[in-house]
């Protein structure tokens, strides 16, 4: 406790920014914390990597290899965080200490951790990416979509809906361990319950507890929620295209990360899922619109 310096931190305020000096690592006590990278070299557009909760902590590769910061770090909301310099890591492994070595062994754990959701993660983009670039055929594509989220994030179950252009409507084209009554598909196609609310005012949503989140917990039931969600709508500029659901069983099954990964492939198929609509819908015209002749 005596090596560290107490920090607070309101909304928005930068930690360290990328291309610091890196001299020091941070427990975060209250609050959380966005990891962000610039998407391009010269802009101020930047993506955010991760958000770190109370219990985690970031910064720390700066007391291995003394490099420039990778990414910025910048307080979600108002934080309480501590801060340990290199000079005070250094005088703890010198000592030979239990705290150095809790420390420096704490280390290795959550860089391992961190890694295997990044691999995980990788894994999806170059999946969807793949399918993206090769794929024609729309239904193939959601699949793909639906079982590589589904995959990592590890849903208890899972479905994709598109909105039809010509009305209001829903259609799932795409799920995975759920089976729907005839009144639950009517419900879904009619975008009842919380999945009209996400239509009409499409932002993200992690939910931990149905029953607690805002406002889901007040609208109509479907009979097909569980306690944890991850709803992301796919977007192209300011058209809703469909929905991406996610469910989970127990309270507070998803993280943030979850929420991230799924938000990232919705963007990053949005055109795609589009372009093969478009084909699909044409080739139906084009079958309606033949003329066969009998000789």
């Amino acid at each position: 406790a005596s090596a560290l310096e107490e920090q607070q931190y309101a909304e928005g305020q930068t930690v360290f920014s990328e291309g610091d000096p890196g001299d020091s690592m941070y427990f975060i006590v209250q609050g959380g914390v966005r990891i962000e990278k610039r998407a391009q070299t010269a802009g101020a557009a930047r993506k955010i990597l991760t958000v770190l909760q109370a219990g985690d902590y970031f910064g720390e590769m700066a007391l291995l290899d003394q490099k420039l910061r990778s990414a910025s770090a910048v307080a979600a909301g108002t934080a309480q965080i501590l801060r340990l310099s290199k000079a005070a890591f250094d005088q703890m492994q010198g000592a030979g200490g239990v705290a150095g070595m809790s420390v420096l062994f704490a280390m290795i754990r959550t860089s391992s951790d961190r890694i295997r959701r990044l691999s995980t993660q990788l894994v999806v983009y170059d999946e969807v990416g793949k399918a993206i670039g090769e794929s024609r055929d729309l239904q193939m594509l959601l699949d793909v979509i639906l079982q590589q989220l589904s995959a990592a994030t590890g849903s208890d179950w899972s479905m994709l809906l598109l909105r039809s252009q010509f009305s209001e409507r829903f259609e799932v084209r795409s799920q995975m361990n759920l089976t729907l009554t005839p009144t639950q598909a009517e419900a879904v196609s009619n975008g009842q319950g919380f999945l009209g609310l996400v239509a009409q005012d499409p932002q993200d949503h992690l939910v931990a507890s149905f029953d607690e989140h805002e406002p889901f917990k007040s609208c109509a039931r479907l009979g097909l929620e569980t306690a944890s969600l991850v709803v992301a709508p796919i977007m192209l500029e300011s058209q809703v295209l469909g929905l991406i659901v996610l469910g989970g069983n127990e309270r507070g099954q998803f993280d943030v990360n979850a929420l991230h990964l799924t938000r990232g492939i919705a963007r990053q198929a949005a055109q795609a899922i589009l372009n093969a609509r478009h084909r699909e819908e044409e080739q139906a015209r084009s079958r309606h619109s033949r003329q066969y002749v009998r000789f």
